[in-house]
């Protein structure tokens, strides 16, 4: 009695002094990583004078000075039901320097003789990032555990702070139920321990594709710099290690076919990178609009290939810029037989337009023997390395015309027969693709690209453009048309439609709605069973009638919009990003370690049906970093604004980690180095994140026995029933929920424990 005593006043004065050293008073709402509340967590194994061990659930962030806890546990115990990840965490603190520390597990094994193999654990080192700037007042400065690499030697532990490690097992389908029992062994020089470990496996499987959609970024231009990546083939190797993380953690990448795209060959068009415009011509039913609006790189229009013999030509053609005096320039580059860029063959000229049509030529003389093709290359501005000027120029009746003035230019008047436009889509890469992401690995939604979709933000939008013809022109509709039959039907054809959504716009302002209503409204009328999605948070704006999927951002839904989209079969998804902060359910790394488990149960609560999360590598603010500079996501887990319209160097937070679930495997993006041939390194959010996806299927599951119930199991079923209808002790609304994972673990066992009851054997 008195060593409990002493144990107390201990915790209490260790307690006081992480809060005192922190800054921040008992009073003041501050998020804690170590349930002073509820007297901590975890539970001791064994305490020496090399080191304490001990270990608890898979549901926390163990602070490097989280105090060792007083309850006594010797044997680890885990429960899990067959196809499901279960983790737990070995927390070891040395009292001094503890060299070649290794720690194994053994294979699992019941009376029976069934196994579970250890090639089915993984073992993780719990590493640290220093926080140095918040993410809101609720946060507080400090070594936060997150990134989770995995132990594959021995590692160096440190005196006077904890080292955990994350093991997760998982429990393959079909392993019979009962209990296994295995060993955790734990050694250093001059030290080893053993600890019993036993899986409690339920007499039931999860279910291979995930309930819960989800829709989670990644940038491979950016995994391309961190891994240092410069051969194709390398970033198709890289691509698929992270697609089978996105497998292993259950959720859905945006792009699994990011090397697979749906390939369109359209015959009929002679031109590309411009616009057919019929108000503003010289001659005809068109002329073809180029437009540069960009001070970092040049825009153009090129024409085909044109055939031609090594007599002298002569390009000549009419113009009109947009402004008085603009310069723009033409070029006509040649090629071999074998269309290969004859390099220094080039003809090229600048010119002076005027904002009246004008006539111009540029004698190409006489062309090389080797010459067989030419292409023209219409730019609306001044052509410069850099590509800094920018304009807008139009051009109409360009011909090339040899020395006996036959023209060799026959599309040069842009005038364009609809009906001798062909479309022609190549499914080949995208079927692979999608067999092996869609049907092996379970992904349960992808974002479809639709060539000739606009774009846009609240900060600024795109209109669409296919083949050079603008939204709202009858000839954009009539190609968009035949181009989505075809998508439509193949997704169909494929057992895939469904799983798409054609996410084009993100979080419209009220002045965007009439806009991604005509987008919407096109989709839906020449391909009215793609799925349409929208991320969208402002008030009294509607677009369900012709918008499938609506995405709101945490702090802003919209409960009555959800019940209306579920009553006509439609679905309401919930998006984390930069907002929201504190109360609310996030995404930090300095925030409670249950807030992503409690997203996904949230999200039962209020029946929404998918989570989306912008990026898992957002691992570099351009805005923020020096140029040629990559952010170490292992130094400094602060992300920081982009884009929008932010100067470059200024440095606004958006919160530490968001956007961020994945880190690279490179330590030191600004060292050059070998190519990085490897997968990311998952982050502690991410292992718990899944646990909440797993729990979503334990709800389903035990919803779908409630309703199979008959006979004696229909009063079981009533009394399960309310199990569904989860209690204010978990969660009241979104920013009102219990902040210790021990809830949520007893409570998934009183569901498990439902299911197996009212499984028809």
């Amino acid at each position: 009695m008195l060593i409990f005593k002493k144990q107390n006043v201990l915790y209490l004065l260790l307690s006081l002094m992480v809060v005192g050293l922190n800054g921040y008073s008992q009073e003041k709402n501050t998020v804690d990583p170590y349930h002073r509340a509820s007297n901590g967590f975890g539970h001791l194994i064994d305490s020496n004078d090399n080191c304490s061990v001990w270990w608890a659930e898979g549901a926390y962030k163990v602070m490097r000075d989280a105090p060792v806890p007083e309850q006594v546990g010797d044997t680890i115990k885990i429960w899990s039901a067959q196809n499901e990840y279960e983790s737990f965490l070995v927390v070891v603190k040395p009292n001094q320097r503890l060299e070649n520390f290794r720690l194994t597990v053994s294979s699992l094994t019941k009376e029976d003789g069934s196994k579970v193999e250890a090639e089915q654990v993984s073992i993780r080192k719990v590493d640290y990032v220093k926080v140095t700037k918040p993410t809101d007042d609720y946060s507080f400065p400090g070594w936060w555990p997150d990134p989770l690499p995995l132990v594959d030697g021995p590692v160096t532990l440190f005196g006077a702070e904890n080292q955990p490690f994350w093991v997760t097992i998982k429990t393959p389908d079909g392993t019979p139920s009962g209990t296994y029992h295995g060993t955790l062994t734990l050694s250093a020089e001059g030290w080893n321990t053993s600890i019993p470990v036993q899986l409690n496996v339920w007499d039931f499987a999860l279910p291979e594709v995930t309930s819960m959609r989800s829709g989670f970024g990644l940038n491979m231009n950016t995994v391309n710099e961190y891994h240092q990546l410069t051969d194709p083939e390398d970033s198709k190797k890289v691509f698929d290690l992270y697609m089978q993380e996105f497998k292993k953690y259950k959720v859905a990448p945006y792009n699994p076919f990011e090397f697979s795209p749906i390939k369109e060959t359209v015959s009929g068009i002679f031109w590309q990178g411009g616009f057919f415009d019929s108000k503003e011509k010289y001659a005809g039913k068109y002329a073809y609009k180029v437009e540069d609006q960009s001070r970092s790189e040049d825009s153009y229009a090129e024409s085909k290939f044109i055939g031609v013999s090594d007599s002298p030509f002569q390009l000549s053609w009419w113009a009109k810029t947009q402004d008085k005096e603009q310069q723009f320039c033409v070029k006509v580059a040649c090629y071999n037989a074998e269309k290969e860029l004859l390099v220094y063959e080039n003809r090229m000229e600048e010119f002076t337009g005027d904002d009246t049509w004008k006539t111009y030529s540029l004698n190409l003389g006489k062309l090389s023997h080797e010459t067989r093709f030419v292409k023209v290359f219409l730019y609306p501005a001044f052509h410069s390395y850099t590509g800094e000027y920018m304009g807008t120029c139009w051009f109409d009746e360009v011909k090339l015309e040899d020395g006996n003035e036959k023209n060799h230019l026959f599309a040069g008047n842009f005038e364009v027969d609809l009906e001798k436009i062909n479309i022609d889509l190549d499914f080949t890469d995208f079927d692979q693709a999608g067999e092996r992401y869609l049907d092996e690995f379970g992904f349960n939604g992808f974002r479809l690209a639709l060539k000739g979709m606009g774009s846009g933000t609240y900060y600024d939008r795109t209109p669409g453009v296919f083949e050079g013809f603008e939204q709202g022109t009858v000839e954009y509709e009539k190609l968009m048309q035949r181009y989505l039959v075809q998508i439509q039907q193949h997704l169909e054809e494929k057992g895939w439609l469904g799983k798409e959504y054609i996410y084009w716009f993100d979080e419209p302002d009220a002045k965007d709605y009439p806009f991604v209503r005509q987008g919407n409204e096109m989709i839906k009328k020449y391909a009215p069973k793609l799925t349409t999605f929208l991320t969208e948070h402002v008030a009294g704006q509607d677009l369900s009638d012709v918008t499938d999927i609506s995405c709101t951002i945490w702090h802003k839904l919209d409960h009555e919009k959800a019940r209306k989209l579920n009553e006509r079969g439609l679905e309401y998804w919930t998006y984390l990003c930069c907002w929201p902060k504190s109360p609310w359910i996030s995404e930090f790394i300095d925030h409670d370690a249950v807030n992503l488990r409690m997203w996904v149960w949230a999200s039962w609560k209020f029946q929404f049906k998918g989570i989306l999360i912008w990026s898992t590598n957002f691992w570099n603010s351009r805005s923020a970093s020096p140029k040629d500079y990559l952010q170490n996501p292992w130094d400094e887990p602060m992300s920081f604004v982009t884009g929008y319209g932010w100067p470059q160097g200024k440095q606004t937070i958006w919160g530490n980690g968001d956007g961020r679930f994945f880190y690279p495997p490179n330590k030191q993006p600004n060292v050059k180095s070998e190519a990085w041939i490897e997968g990311p390194v998952p982050s502690l959010r991410l292992e718990i994140l899944r646990d909440g996806l797993e729990d979503y299927d334990y709800l389903v599951l035990l919803k779908k026995a409630i309703e199979q119930a008959s006979g004696k199991r229909k009063k079981l079923a009533k009394e399960a029933e309310q199990l569904l209808e989860l209690p204010v002790g978990i969660i009241s609304d979104e920013k009102t929920y219990s902040k210790n994972p021990k809830d949520l673990l007893e409570y998934r066992r009183k569901l498990a424990r439902y299911i197996e009851l009212l499984q028809v054997n």
